[in-house]
């Protein structure tokens, strides 16, 4: 019994590294079509719509601590203060979605359907400047077919003649 329960949590646990391990590519077809649940969108609108909605949510924290007189999330984070003589600027915030990814569907520009898998999103918000850039990554349930370089040849007419003929 106890061997079992140790197998089984071996299983998961090269599972779970598994799932980690998995190669994320960053998705550069601005056009490609994203589908999440039953919404739609194309990278790069939906990245446009990450990076406003983390904006919204920075300022309307803001907003509100203004109101109440406390200091806001900004504030406390453009630097960390460890004593009186020791203080940090920031750089960054940096948001990620969860490790194990979001499921969804990806329709390339030039591909034959819809593939499953995996998205992961990175925001970066600068302190230095204004901008929000958002990352957003993709990994596929299951690789791609990998394509072997003799295939156009061998689809090529001459190559045909050539195969008949003996």
């Amino acid at each position: 019994m106890v061997e079992k329960r140790n197998q089984q949590n071996f299983v998961k646990k090269m599972n779970e590294e598994f799932e980690i391990n998995k190669k994320y590519d960053i998705l550069d077809g601005e056009d490609d079509v994203l589908l999440l649940d039953k919404a739609t969108f194309t990278v790069r609108r939906f990245k446009e719509l990450v990076a406003k909605k983390f904006d919204y949510i920075l300022n309307y924290i803001e907003a509100v601590e203004k109101e109440s007189r406390n200091k806001s999330i900004s504030y406390w984070m453009q630097s960390l203060s460890i004593n009186e003589e020791t203080t940090i600027p920031a750089g960054d915030i940096n948001w990620s979605s969860p490790q194990e990814g979001i499921d969804c569907q990806i329709l390339k520009i030039g591909a034959k359907g819809w593939q499953k898998g995996k998205l992961k999103i990175e925001v970066n918000k600068s302190f230095q400047s204004v901008k929000t850039q958002t990352s957003i990554k993709f990994c596929p349930d299951e690789l791609p077919e990998q394509k072997s370089p003799l295939d156009d040849i061998r689809q090529s007419e001459e190559y045909k003649k050539l195969s008949n003929n003996n």
